[in-house]
This record gives structure tokens, sequence and C-alpha cells, in this order.
């Protein structure tokens, strides 16, 4: 079940219903026996609510479902960034507070979510243009996140010390991302270990094709050496 995969999607049913049975299972084992993780956190907050099961179903879902496709599409892309650029690599190997900066250049310029479409609910004006309510817009985030009325002239480029506006990788204001916290904190975690372990690593990006679809952007494969 992937978010960026072309298809229909009630062909995902059993694999949905499957989901939803490990994470019923889960939070009842949870009740029983509490551990250091969300489902226990969530348990024990939700403990008087007697729609608790199902708002923690479906926070795990939306956390397991919306945030796989786009962490891969995060890493890959910081990945391919570390191969292009090696002087970027051997900075952030070197230090550990570089990590965080990268990794939100990476959301940036990874954009895993390309767009979404809304539906203006009162005249909107931009850039001398005006929508009536009612009208479908596409927010390209992908195209923001790289603008240079933003981001500069070099909006292409990673930038450690960047201080311009925050990025829309994890979407704006009511639509920000559930799970923007644990999307930061995998990112930072994935590449120091992969970092440490691998120091020396390269993707081929050329060789690389990426997923159907135009939702999420993400590699489906991408050619990983492991270096000397």
């Amino acid at each position: 079940m992937q978010a960026g995969a072309q298809g229909h999607a009630l062909d995902a049913r059993e694999a949905v219903a499957d989901l939803f049975a490990y994470f019923a299972e889960l939070i009842e084992r949870r009740r029983a026996h509490p551990a250091d993780d969300t489902v226990s956190d969530l348990v024990r907050v939700l403990a008087d609510d007697p729609q608790a099961a199902i708002r923690i179903l479906g926070f795990a879902f939306t956390m397991i479902a919306g945030g796989n496709d786009t962490t891969i599409g995060l890493l890959t892309t910081a990945s391919q960034l570390h191969t292009e650029q090696a002087g970027l690599r051997a900075r952030v190997a070197s230090d550990p507070e570089s990590v965080g900066p990268f990794v939100e250049e990476a959301l940036r310029l990874a954009s895993p979510v390309q767009g979404l479409a809304r539906t203006l609910t009162e005249d909107l004006s931009l850039h001398g243009r005006t929508a009536p309510a009612g009208d479908k817009v596409l927010l390209l985030y992908g195209s923001a996140n790289r603008d240079p009325r933003a981001f500069g002239p070099h909006a292409d480029e990673v930038d450690l010390e960047r201080t311009t506006p925050q990025h829309l990788a994890f979407g704006y204001g009511p639509h920000h991302c559930l799970g923007a916290a644990a999307a930061r904190l995998q990112g930072r975690i994935a590449l120091t270990e992969l970092l440490a372990r691998f120091p020396h690593f390269t993707v081929d990006a050329p060789r690389g094709t990426f997923a159907d679809g135009c939702y999420v952007r993400r590699y489906e494969t991408l050619p990983f050496t492991a270096g000397e």
C-alpha cells in the first residue's frame, strides 16, 4: 500500500484490514502491559475516552500510511545530496549540530509531498490575479520550496546557514503535517547512523527509478554502494 502508487484504493482493502487488526491487538496489549512507545502514551492519555480505541486506530493508521512513502522520499533524496556534494557530506558527518539543518534543507529540496489541492472558501488575490471562492487550487509545495523569491538565487542548493522563511514540506497552518516531529527525528537518526556506519557511501541517482504517481515524490529504487 503506497501513497505515491497508481491503482484503485479498494485493492488495498486486505492490507488496510490487516493493519487495523495489528493496531487493535497492540492497543489491548499496551493496556495490559504499557511500554515506552506512542501507543502506550495514547492509551494512558485517552483512558477515560469512550472513543479511545477508534481514535488511537485512526492516529496509528495516519502515521503509518502518511509517513511511510514520505520518509522514504526524504531519506533517498538526502542520500543523493550527500553523494553529489562531498564537502557537505564531510561537514555533516563531522558536525552533529549540522544534521538538523541538513534535514530541513533535504525536506525543502525533496518536498516528499509534491502538492495538494484545496477549495477556496473566499476570493484570493495573488500576484495581480484573483481566484474566486469555490475554485479548486493546487498548492505545489515542490515548486514553492525552490522559489527564489523566498529562498534567494541559490534556492536549488543546500545551505546549512539558511535563515529564510520556513519551508512548506509539511504544509502550513491547520493542514500542518501531524507527523512532522516524527519525520524530523527519523531523518536525523537515520542519517546520523548511516554516516557513522558508511561515511563514504554513494548512491547512483541516474540509475534510480521513481515510484509512480504525482502525489509523493520518492525513489522506488536507488543503487547504493557502501564505499571504503
